[in-house]
């Protein structure tokens, strides 16, 4: 079992690959102008990954600074930045102890089921610091995968990508409380098999109204980028919408 930095150090060679970056980047795009207020000026990106999220805000127009744990993805999200002309402030670290200081944002945003990877009290804590950070009537933007249509228990492949090089198949082992995260990839070339797993938590539309009720957020639910109605029987998504009253 790899520490989550770890897993995404090991996993960042392989991430815009397996995501199709450019076409991932123009979804994100279109689907982030939607919650953006018109005199937004300013957003954190949460867990940037390789960059995606952090680079559509920047093509919108909006300042970003974009954090996320592993130097893996860090350095691939700096190549991506440069790539697509943004100047993006890019920094190293986790998602509950900030090396961002005394900065507020009108916008900021967690998608690609990073806030899986902290269990339900760091959630809260996080919750609690993004309500310090936030500008008066800002918001945050959580996407997560909807856990709650998913089997109690066993195996659940989320994804296959596969081409001439190499077999890519992202899966959960589906737990009590959480979910182990495992990759399992074959590079064809030279006939090698690895796997790595991590340990992810399945957040529910209940510990996001809970939470939100208790620090003094306004909250809306969706099913997805694109604000259809959340059902936990189909969505794909769960999508959470909290705002910072004027």
């Amino acid at each position: 079992m790899k520490t989550n930095s770890q897993f995404f150090d090991e996993l960042s060679d392989d991430y815009d690959l397996m995501t199709n970056f450019e076409s991932a980047l123009k979804n994100k795009i279109s689907f982030i102008k939607n919650f953006l207020a018109s005199n937004y000026k300013t957003a954190l990106d949460l867990g940037c990954g390789t960059g995606a999220d952090a680079i559509a805000l920047s093509k919108l127009g909006i300042q970003v600074d974009a954090v996320d744990h592993s130097s893996g993805m860090l350095q691939k999200a700096i190549k991506n930045g440069k790539k697509f002309d943004t100047n993006i402030n890019f920094i190293e670290s986790g998602l509950t102890a900030f090396n961002v200081k005394d900065k507020n944002y009108d916008f900021i945003v967690s998608l690609g089921n990073t806030i899986a990877n902290i269990n339900v009290l760091e959630l809260r804590i996080l919750m609690s610091t993004i309500f310090s950070m936030l500008n008066n009537g800002g918001s945050a933007l959580f996407q997560i995968v909807n856990y709650a249509k998913l089997s109690k228990s066993g195996i659940h492949i989320l994804n296959v990508f596969e081409n001439d090089e190499v077999s890519i198949i992202r899966k959960y082992n589906i737990n009590n409380n959480d979910f182990d995260f495992i990759i399992d990839k074959v590079d064809k070339k030279n006939q090698q098999k690895s796997q790595i797993i991590t340990k992810l938590y399945p957040h529910s539309e209940n510990d996001f109204n809970k939470i939100a009720k208790e620090i003094g957020f306004n909250i809306d639910v969706y099913g997805n980028l694109k604000k259809h109605t959340f059902n936990p029987d189909e969505s794909p998504n769960l999508v959470v919408v909290i705002t910072k009253e004027l």
